[in-house]
C-alpha cells in the first residue's frame, strides 16, 4: 500500500513539474467545447450595443465533420429596423456632406470605419444614390478597399467592403475597381471561413489527434489565400499549443502512444519548436521514470507471487514498453506465478531451514498432461497398473532432485532427535550376500547401507518407513514454512515420464548404455553373484546403491527415477485404478496399512523397472531397496 502511494504521488508530482515547464496547464485541454463568440466584425444597433453572431455548433456530440461545415455567415451586420426611407432636408444632407468633405480632407476615409468619410457618404447615397459628392468619397473608398486587400482584406475592413459592394450601381458593377474589390472580399471571406473552422476544431472538448491534424489544415488553406494573416498564423501557434496541451494531458492517463502522436504533429506545424523539443524531453522522461516505477511495482507482485497484481501492472507497462519481447518475458513471469509461484520450470532453488542451512535442492516441474498406468497388452504389464487415465498438472510443483541423502537425513534426526521406526524395532532388511536375498538383521537402520556396512553421506538414505519418510517431509515444511511432502503417485509417474509414453522411462526397450542404476546381467557382485532377471548385457558398474546423481537427469531435470532406490509415495495401496481420484492429488484411506511404491531400484526385475510399475509395501517397514524424496508446492 505506501509503495503504491508513494508512486502515485511521484508521478503526479512529475506530471506537475512537465505541464508547468510546457508553459501549459491540464485544465485548458479540458475547457466544454463551443464555437467562438469572438466576432469577426461588430457592428452595432441604433442603441450602441454591439451585435455578436451565435456560434452554429457546440457540444461535445458534435462531430469534427458537422462542427468544420457549420454555415460560417461573414455577411455584412444588416442595418437595424427603421422607418421607411424619407427624404432628408437640404439643410441635413448638407450637414452630411460637409462632415464628409472634412473628414477626407482628414485622411479618414476608412476609418474610423462608423464614423468615417464613407460612412458619412453611404448614409447620403441611401438618400440620394446619384450624390456626386458622395459617389466620388465612395470611388475613393473603393480604391483604398482594393489596395487594403491585397491579398486579403483586414477584418475590421470586411463590413466596409461588403457594404461598399452593395451600394455599387449596375452602371459601375462591372468596374475594374469593383470587380477588384469583389475579388478581395471572396478571397477574405473564404480564408474567414477556414479560419473559424479551424477555430472550432480547436475549441473541441477532448479533441483527437485527427481534430488537430483537420484544424491545422483548415489554417494551412486560410495562410494559402494570405500567408501573412495574423489570425491564421495565431490559429497556427494554438494549434501546435494545444496539441502539447493535449498530449500532456493523455499522459497522465498513460497513453503515450497518442501522446507521442500529437508531439509529432505538434512538430510539423513548426518544425524544431523549442515548445514542443522541451515537451517531448519532458515527456520521454516523465515514461522512463513512470515505466521504472511500474517495473518495480511489478517485481513486487511478483516477488509475493500476487498475480492478479502483477497482471495489473502488466497492463500498464504494455503502454509504456514498445518492446515485444520484453513484454512478452513480463508475460512469462505472470505465467509462472500462476503455474510456477514465481519459478521458472526448470529452475533449481533450495530453502533456507530455520536452525541454519538450507534443505534439499528442489527443480521446478513444467504442467502438463500424461496417461497414467499401462495399456492392456503391455509386456510385464500388473493387473494394478489399469485402467489407465490421463491426468493434467494444471498447476506446477518442485520435486527433489535426487532421494534423501543420508546426510540430509541425519540433519532432521539430529534436530527432532528423531527415532526411525528401524530403530524402535531393533532391525531392518538388507542385502545378504551370501543368500542372494534380503534378510532380517538386528542393529540396522538409516546410519547403514544396503549390506549393512556404514553408510556415506552422498548415498541416498535407506532402511527407512514410510512413516519415517512422512516425518522427514512435515519436519522440513515445519523448518522452512513451505509445503513439503512425499510425491502423490500420479506425480512420481508423471515425473519418472518426464514427458515421455514408453514402456520404460528411457525407452521401448533395453538400455544400451549406463543411463541408471538398474539391475543388469552384466553386474557381478563380489561373492560372484549375477542377476537372473536383469537387463540383458547391462552393466552400469554398481552393486547396490549408488550415489545420488551419478547418471544423467532425465528430461525434467531429475536425477535416479528409474533406478538406484525404489521410493515411498503419498498414495494408499488400491489394487487398481477403479474409483481413484480424477485428479493429481493422493489416494488416501484414513488408517490404511499398505504404501505405494514407485520406481525401480538397483535390485528390481527388468518388469519392476517399467514406468507403470507399482509396489506396495506396510508403512512401519523398512529395507535396503527403498528410499523417499520429497515434494515441494509452489
Amino acid at each position: 500500500m505506501g509503495t503504491d502511494h508513494r508512486s502515485r504521488l511521484s508521478f503526479v508530482i512529475a506530471l506537475s513539474i512537465i505541464l508547468g515547464s510546457a508553459w501549459i496547464g491540464v485544465w485548458r485541454a479540458e475547457r466544454p467545447l463551443q464555437v467562438s463568440r469572438e466576432p469577426l466584425f461588430a457592428a452595432q444597433n441604433a442603441d450602441g450595443d454591439r451585435i455578436l453572431p451565435e456560434p452554429t455548433v457546440s457540444g461535445p456530440e458534435a462531430t469534427d465533420e458537422e462542427i468544420e461545415e457549420a454555415p460560417v455567415d461573414l455577411a455584412a451586420p444588416a442595418p437595424p429596423a427603421a422607418e421607411p426611407r424619407v427624404d432628408v432636408t437640404a439643410e441635413r444632407l448638407g450637414e452630411l456632406i460637409a462632415a464628409m468633405r472634412a473628414r477626407v480632407s482628414e485622411g479618414q476615409v476608412l476609418e474610423p470605419t462608423d464614423t468615417g468619410a464613407f460612412a458619412l457618404a453611404a448614409e447620403v447615397l441611401d438618400s440620394d444614390p446619384q450624390n456626386a459628392a458622395a459617389i466620388a468619397v465612395w470611388d475613393r473608398a473603393v480604391a483604398e478597399l482594393v489596395d487594403a486587400g491585397r491579398p486579403t482584406l483586414p477584418e475590421d475592413l470586411l463590413p466596409l467592403a461588403q457594404r461598399a459592394l452593395a451600394l455599387a450601381s449596375e452602371e459601375r458593377a462591372d468596374l475594374p475597381p469593383v470587380v477588384a474589390l469583389r475579388s478581395s472580399v471572396e478571397r477574405t471571406e473564404a480564408m474567414l471561413t477556414e479560419i473559424v473552422r479551424g477555430e472550432r476544431l480547436l475549441a473541441r472538448e477532448g479533441a483527437s489527434a485527427r481534430t488537430f491534424e483537420r484544424a491545422v489544415e483548415r489554417f494551412r488553406n486560410a495562410l494559402e489565400i494570405d500567408p501573412s494573416s495574423p489570425r491564421a498564423l495565431r490559429g497556427m501557434e494554438d494549434a501546435q499549443r494545444k496539441m502539447i496541451e493535449r498530449a500532456l494531458a493523455v499522459s497522465l492517463e498513460l497513453r503515450f502512444d497518442l501522446a507521442t502522436e500529437l508531439l509529432e504533429q505538434a512538430d510539423a506545424v513548426q518544425p524544431g519548436s523549442s515548445r514542443v523539443l522541451d515537451a517531448r524531453s519532458q515527456l520521454m522522461a516523465f515514461r522512463a521514470q513512470t515505466e521504472a516505477e511500474q517495473l518495480t511495482r511489478f517485481k513486487d507482485a511478483v516477488a509475493a507471487n500476487d498475480a492478479d497484481a502483477a497482471d495489473q501492472v502488466l497492463d500498464t507497462l504494455r503502454r509504456l514498453i514498445g518492446n515485444p519481447e520484453q513484454i512478452a518475458d513480463l508475460e512469462s513471469k505472470v505465467i509462472n506465478v500462476r503455474l510456477y509461484g514465481g519459478y521458472a520450470p526448470g529452475e533449481r532453488f533450495t530453502d533456507v531451514l530455520s536452525g541454519g542451512g538450507r534443505g534439499p535442492r528442489m527443480v521446478v516441474v513444467p504442467v502438463g498432461r500424461f496417461m497414467m498406468g499401462s495399456p492392456e497388452g503391455e509386456s510385464g504389464r500388473g493387473s494394478s497398473e489399469g485402467p489407465q487415465r490421463r491426468l493434467a498438472f494444471d498447476k506446477g510443483f518442485a520435486v527433489a532432485r535426487n532421494e534423501i541423502t543420508v546426510a540430509e537425513f541425519r540433519r532432521f534426526v539430529e534436530a527432532e532427535g528423531y527415532q526411525t521406526d528401524a530403530e524402535r524395532s531393533g532391525s531392518s532388511a538388507v542385502y545378504n550376500e551370501k543368500s542372494g536375498r534380503l534378510t532380517k538383521r538386528r542393529g540396522v537402520d538409516w546410519r547403514r547401507a544396503y549390506n549393512g556396512t556404514r553408510a556415506r553421506d552422498g548415498d541416498p538414505v535407506v532402511h527407512v518407513s514410510w512413516n519415517d519418510a512422512a516425518a522427514y517431509a512435515a519436519w522440513l515444511a515445519r523448518v522452512t514454512g513451505k509445503p513439503y511432502r512425499l510425491p502423490t503417485e500420479a506425480e512420481f509417474e508423471y515425473v519418472l515420464r518426464a514427458g515421455g509414453s514408453s514402456i520404460f522411462p528411457w525407452g521401448e526397450g533395453d538400455p544400451a548404455e549406463a543411463i541408471a542404476n538398474l539391475a543388469g546381467a552384466g553386474e557381478l557382485s563380489g561373492a560372484g553373484r549375477r542377476w537372473s532377471q536383469g537387463f540383458q548385457g547391462y552393466d552400469d558398474g554398481h552393486w547396490g546403491p549408488a550415489p545420488v546423481r551419478t547418471y544423467a537427469a532425465n528430461a525434467f531435470g531429475l536425477f535416479d527415477l528409474d533406478g538406484n532406490l525404489s521410493e515411498w509415495v503419498e498414495d494408499c495401496w488400491h489394487d487398481n485404478f477403479l474409483r481413484a481420484p480424477e485428479g493429481t492429488e493422493a489416494w488416501v484411506n484414513p488408517g490404511c496399512e499398505l504404501r505405494v511404491i514407485r520406481g525401480g531400484s538397483w535390485g528390481s526385475s527388468r518388469d519392476q523397472s517399467r514406468s507403470a510399475w507399482r509396489g506396495s509395501a506396510v508403512a512401519s517397514s523398512s529395507g535396503a531397496r527403498v528410499g523417499f524424496r520429497v515434494v515441494r508446492g509452489l
